[in-house]
C-alpha cells in the first residue's frame, strides 16, 4: 500500500476554505449586510413620506453552514462562493402565520443592495455579488423566530416557503442550527477531529466532480457531513512503535467511510424491469430531526449508491496500488484535477508500515 497522505493533505490544503471568522473580506460583507438591514429597519419603523412605521422586531445573527462547522470548499469551477447567516428575530412565531412575511421584510430591505438583487428562496433569502461582471458569491439569509422568545427555554424556528407557495408550503420549522455545528464539532479531538473533517471536505468535493451533469442527483453536503458524524471511523496508525509516533490515514479511513454508506442503503422496491431501488436515512441530530434525504426520489439515491460503490471500489485500487503515482491517479479520477499526482521520479515505492494501531473511535 503506497503512502499518499502528503498528497491528501495538499488536496485538502488546495480545496479547504477557512472559517468565516478567518475570512476577513467575508466578515466584511456579512457585517455590511447585517447593518444595512439594521439602519433600514429602523427607518422602516420610524416611517417614511408621512407612512406609519412598521411594527418590526429586532434581530440578532449566528453564523451557520459549512463555514461554521470547517467542512467548507473551494467552489468548483462554474459555482460561486455562498455564506450561512441566521437572523434570529425576538419574536414569536405566532406573530407571524405567515413566515413568507418575515421573509418578504428582509428581501425588500435589501433589494437594492446589489446589481443582482435579492431571492426568497424557500430556506432563505439570498443577496447575490458579482466580481469582475460574473457572480462571486451569496450570502444566504435564514430567517428565525422563537415560540416563546420570553422563555428561558426558548425554541428556534426557521421560516420556510416562498412567494406565492401554498399554506402547505409555508410553515415554521423548529432548528438548532448552533446545536448542529457544535455536534460535528465535538464528534471526535484533535487528530480524529482534523481526518474526520478532511475526509467530509474531500467527500464534497468528490461530489462536485462525479455529478457534474446532474446535480440534482447528488447528496447535499449536509447529508454527507451528518451521515459522517454518525458513521466515520478515525483511523491513526502508528508509524515507529518504538518512538510512539502517530500518523493519520486518512485513505484508510475514507474507505472505511464509504463501505459503510454503501452498506446503510436499505433496498425499498424494484423497477418493473426488476431493478433494485435504495434509500439512505440519514437524520438530522438536533431539531427537527428528520431525514435529511426525505426529498430525493428512490431513484436518486440508487444513483448516489451506484457512485459510492464506484468510490468504494476506486478506493480500493489505490490501497492495494503500491505506487503512490500511480495511486494518486486513482484518486485524481475521483477527485478531480486538484488531487496531486507526483513526478515518478521524486517518489519510491513508499508504503505504509505494517504494524497499525486499531482504527480509534468516539
Amino acid at each position: 500500500m503506497a503512502d499518499i497522505q502528503t498528497y491528501i493533505e495538499q488536496f485538502d490544503d488546495k480545496i479547504r476554505l477557512r472559517r468565516l471568522k478567518e475570512n476577513k473580506e467575508l466578515v466584511e460583507k456579512r457585517d455590511i449586510i447585517l447593518n444595512k438591514l439594521r439602519e433600514r429597519f429602523e427607518l422602516m419603523r420610524e416611517g417614511e413620506d408621512d407612512e406609519e412605521g412598521m411594527d418590526i422586531p429586532f434581530f440578532a445573527f449566528i453564523n451557520q453552514g459549512s463555514y461554521e462547522m470547517g467542512t467548507g470548499i473551494h467552489p468548483a469551477e462554474g459555482q460561486d462562493y455562498d455564506i450561512d447567516v441566521g437572523l434570529t428575530f425576538n419574536a414569536a412565531k405566532a406573530d407571524y402565520p405567515n413566515p413568507v412575511t418575515l421573509k418578504s421584510l428582509v428581501a425588500d430591505a435589501l433589494k437594492d443592495h446589489t446589481d443582482l438583487g435579492t431571492e426568497i428562496r424557500r430556506s432563505c433569502v439570498t443577496i447575490k455579488y458579482k466580481r469582475d461582471g460574473e457572480q462571486a458569491f451569496h450570502v444566504d439569509l435564514a430567517v428565525y423566530t422563537y415560540d416563546d422568545p420570553k422563555s428561558a427555554t426558548k425554541r428556534l424556528y426557521i421560516a420556510k416557503g416562498k412567494v406565492g407557495s401554498g399554506e402547505k408550503e409555508r410553515y415554521w420549522e423548529e432548528s438548532d442550527p448552533e446545536g448542529l455545528a457544535l455536534w460535528v464539532e465535538q464528534r471526535f479531538k484533535d487528530r480524529e477531529q482534523e481526518q474526520f473533517l478532511r475526509v467530509i471536505r474531500a467527500l464534497k468535493r468528490w461530489k462536485t466532480e462525479k455529478f457534474k451533469t446532474d446535480g440534482q442527483n447528488a447528496p447535499s453536503g449536509i447529508g454527507l457531513t451528518v451521515a459522517a458524524g454518525q458513521w466515520f471511523q478515525p483511523n491513526i496508525i502508528t508509524s515507529d512503535a518504538f518512538a510512539a509516533r502517530r500518523k493519520p490515514d486518512d485513505l484508510t479511513a475514507m474507505r472505511g467511510f464509504v463501505a459503510k454508506l454503501v452498506n446503510a442503503f436499505h433496498h425499498v422496491e424494484s423497477k418493473q424491469d426488476g431493478t433494485p431501488l435504495y434509500r439512505l436515512d440519514v437524520k438530522v441530530p438536533v431539531a427537527p430531526w428528520k431525514d435529511i434525504f426525505v426529498k430525493m426520489t428512490d431513484g436518486q439515491m440508487t444513483t448516489i449508491r451506484d457512485r459510492l460503490i464506484q468510490l468504494r471500489d476506486q478506493l480500493d485500487k489505490a490501497m492495494q496500488q503500491p505506487d503512490p503515482v500511480e495511486a494518486c491517479k486513482l484518486m485524481r479520477d475521483q477527485f478531480g484535477p486538484e488531487f496531486p499526482v507526483p513526478d515518478k521520479s521524486s517518489t519510491g515505492s513508499k508504503a505504509l508500515p505494517a504494524i497499525t494501531s486499531a482504527a480509534t473511535s468516539a
